[in-house]
């Protein structure tokens, strides 16, 4: 149920599944170091598609609105992992207390988009002692490769030729885990401010945006691990600068951009993790955060449709994850 809840509301959700539903944990046996760095491959097609998915959506018209007019809009949107960062693979013979129970020194296990199927089961040697446990394993949801997100959102036209938008997705809780999202932009029209493009058939504007999202999972103490205090912190921060052009008609109209696009992610495990051996007991406090980045040039496609108070927009991105946004907007008060 975890699943198919986190898949509908929100792809970062997985992180929280995989907490629960894997073996992360065991990659300590190896040390600090080494769990930092299998865990870095495991996350990261969800880290990086997160933040491509999270500069989607952020407009669907180059022009801005009139001065003091609101609209609300629901935005989902969709980035396309690459089918090669579905699979990670091991080289064992890189962990000197890593092994492969049945033999093997290299493997292909899935990462956190992967199969939810797999029959690797490894083993870890710690003073002496061998602990056996199953390789993680993937969400198992994701069979055409496209990790979805949604929030709302809202623009106010400002005097000036310009625009405020605000995005938000309310800090949500589910059993452990809980998520919000939080962003913000600013867009002016360009064709209106500069004289000779007043009467161009096309409306020109640019854009910078931010968004911010932070989630949390506690673990379960459970296994071979005791301890207190044990989560993953997780924090996502991205910023889209765009040139924007759009037609100018009543009712149907297109749109496109071309802009750049900056990400950061950090995956903090926190808490007190104790492994105990029969010479001593192993400690690990905050053991190791997981940091991810993207950035790149983006170029963006869509059409819009207005009815009245309502708009429906479609558009697609293609850059590092290429993105597919969908939104459905009302205009609740019109400008002057």
């Amino acid at each position: 149920m975890k699943k198919i809840v986190s898949f509908l509301c929100m792809g970062v959700f997985a992180f929280s599944t995989y907490a629960q539903d894997s073996n992360l944990r065991y990659y300590l046996l190896l040390g600090a170091e080494q769990a930092e760095d299998l865990t870095a491959s495991y996350l990261e097609p969800v880290s990086e598609g997160l933040l491509f998915a999270l500069t989607g959506g952020w407009y669907n018209d180059a022009r801005v609105k009139k001065t003091w007019e609101i609209d609300v809009s629901l935005i989902t949107n969709g980035s396309f992992v690459p089918k090669d960062k579905l699979e990670q693979e091991i080289d064992i013979s890189r962990f000197e207390n890593l092994s492969v129970v049945g033999g093997g020194n290299v493997i292909k296990i899935p990462t956190i988009l992967g199969s939810s199927n797999s029959r690797v089961r490894l083993a870890a040697l710690l003073d002496g002692q061998s602990f056996e446990f199953d390789a993680p394993t993937g969400l198992g949801l994701i069979s055409t490769n496209l990790l979805p997100s949604a929030f709302l959102q809202a623009g106010v036209g400002l005097p000036a030729n310009s625009e405020f938008v605000f995005r938000y997705f309310p800090k949500l809780h589910i059993d452990d885990a809980s998520i919000g999202i939080l962003g913000f932009g600013l867009k002016h029209e360009l064709s209106e401010t500069i004289g000779f493009m007043n009467n161009w058939p096309v409306a020109v504007s640019g854009m910078v945006a931010y968004t911010r999202l932070s989630a949390e999972y506690e673990f379960e103490t459970n296994g071979v691990f005791t301890g207190e205090d044990q989560l993953i912190d997780v924090a996502l921060d991205t910023w889209m600068f765009e040139l924007i052009g759009s037609t100018k008609f009543p009712t149907y109209n297109v749109y496109g951009g071309v802009g750049y696009v900056t990400g950061e992610s950090v995956y903090a495990v926190k808490g007190e993790y104790d492994i105990v051996t029969p010479l001593r007991t192993v400690e690990f406090n905050d053991p190791f955060d997981v940091e991810d980045s993207i950035d790149g040039i983006r170029a963006n496609i869509g059409a819009k449709a207005d009815w009245g108070r309502f708009h429906l927009n479609l558009d697609y991105t293609f850059q590092g994850y290429n993105n597919l946004s969908l939104g459905l907007g009302y205009t609740i008060l019109k400008g002057k």
